[in-house]
């Protein structure tokens, strides 16, 4: 199956890339969402959560263009990953197995292939928050353990949300305290 989709990117590269000036916003959706279809394809055919969470933080990557967190009001952030199809499948798989296994990546700082715009790529515990903020509509900033960092203000690229989430994640005692939180939005 990978083959054929090498093969069907090789084949419309060239042509896509001589006739990117002619072809109209739907032709270009089009082949996207052709693509993406062949390729979540691959991914659906396990059924093992973490094969799928690997291919999707380690293998697809790509950019959270700031949509990791939840707004009032529903901007859909042209180019994040929680907008493509594989990822809309894997945030619609069952809440109660999904959130327990991203709580059990937490303590995990693997560097992922998921950059977090305008600052750095995601480690695994990171993305695994970002994802349950997904799941359960709630920032992690949003529960009033940690409400002190949504007043706090960006002083500099380490000085920042990403940043503050990290050591929130080092420390067993407030990782512990974000897990049972996420465990607490089950119930709701």
């Amino acid at each position: 199956m990978k083959y054929k989709l090498y093969i069907l990117i090789l084949i419309l590269t060239p042509t896509s890339c001589k006739k990117e000036t002619n072809k109209t916003f739907s032709e270009k959706k089009h082949e996207t969402v052709l693509v993406e279809k062949i390729e979540n394809t691959d991914i659906l055919q396990t059924n093992s959560i973490n094969e799928i969470w690997n291919e999707l933080i380690f293998k697809k990557g790509g950019c959270l263009v700031g949509s990791q967190y939840i707004t009032k009001k529903k901007i859909k952030k042209e180019g994040s990953v929680f907008n493509k199809s594989y990822w809309i499948d894997f945030l619609n798989r069952p809440k109660l197995k999904t959130t327990n296994f991203l709580i059990s990546k937490f303590s995990d700082t693997t560097k992922t292939k998921i950059h977090t715009c305008p600052f750095y790529g995601a480690t695994n515990g990171e993305i695994a928050v970002y994802t349950l903020q997904q799941i359960h509509k709630i920032n992690w900033y949003d529960f009033i353990e940690f409400k002190k960092y949504s007043q706090k203000k960006i002083v500099n690229a380490t000085d920042q949300p990403q940043i503050w989430l990290r050591k929130i994640l080092e420390s067993e005692t407030d990782r512990n305290k974000l897990a049972k939180l996420f465990q607490n939005e089950l119930k709701n």
